[in-house]
């Protein structure tokens, strides 16, 4: 595969999107992989004409309930090797799909949320834990990891400066370790202006960015463009793009 399209995005319900035909835009785009996170769906809930139809290989994580979770991986090339998990299958909250095609591995990525509770805030907190050290084993090697952080990493990536969710010290911090490992926030390369990928009110510019493509160093020269799909409508989060050539 010399050239790679991924589109991520947290489509907060697979079966309203397709019933809408919301995610129709993203398959006329035949990019080489899309991954989505919040299905809100178990596999055999899914339309299975809309997978008939699917030109892709495709992978589900179940969703936590009709009402959270689930992730769902379309890829067009099958991957070497699926693992469902990070380190060990408790530590991943059905939130994790590492794709490795052996020229590079791909990982899916929808973290907990962190809202209510501070035991929840822990769970977040040790998804990341996972994750960063996923990145740290991996970092010689090439790794995209895609999808919803819910992390406002910088004051530039959210609206509400003040905000206690998403943007708290502990959360930012996580991105901060991930980029001293090497990995390159994928837009930062092309965009340095506020571009959110998430909104409470659209129309008041109430959001924040929430969703990252990151990749370890050696792909940084390899990425051709990255950027936020702002015309597609549906969901509260925005679809994001890279383009690479590997």
């Amino acid at each position: 595969m010399s050239t790679l399209k991924i589109i991520s995005w947290n489509v907060n319900g697979i079966r309203t999107r397709i019933k809408n035909k919301d995610i129709n835009p993203i398959f006329e785009k035949e990019p080489d992989v899309i991954l989505l996170q919040e299905t809100k769906v178990q596999y055999e809930q899914m339309d299975k004409k809309f997978l008939e139809n699917s030109s892709y290989n495709f992978y589900f994580l179940k969703s936590e309930s009709a009402r959270s979770g689930g992730l769902a991986s379309f890829t067009k090339d099958e991957p070497k090797i699926i693992k469902r998990f990070f380190k060990k299958a408790n530590d991943a909250f059905h939130r994790t799909c590492v794709l490795d095609y052996g020229e590079f591995i791909l990982v899916n990525v929808y973290s907990p949320s962190g809202n209510g509770k501070k035991a929840n805030f822990n769970q977040k907190l040790d998804y990341f834990n996972s994750l960063l050290y996923f990145a740290e084993k991996n970092k010689d090697k090439n790794v995209i990891l895609a999808g919803d952080f819910d992390i406002a990493h910088k004051e530039i990536d959210i609206f509400n400066k003040d905000t206690k969710v998403t943007f708290t010290e502990e959360e930012r911090t996580v991105l901060d370790k991930l980029e001293s490992l090497g990995y390159v926030d994928a837009l930062r390369l092309f965009n340095d202006d506020e571009s959110f990928t998430y909104f409470k009110n659209k129309e008041e510019n109430d959001g924040a960015r929430l969703d990252y493509f990151f990749v370890s160093k050696s792909l940084k020269d390899k990425v051709k463009s990255s950027t936020v799909l702002v015309d597609v409508e549906g969901s509260k989060h925005l679809p994001i793009e890279i383009d690479l050539k590997l």
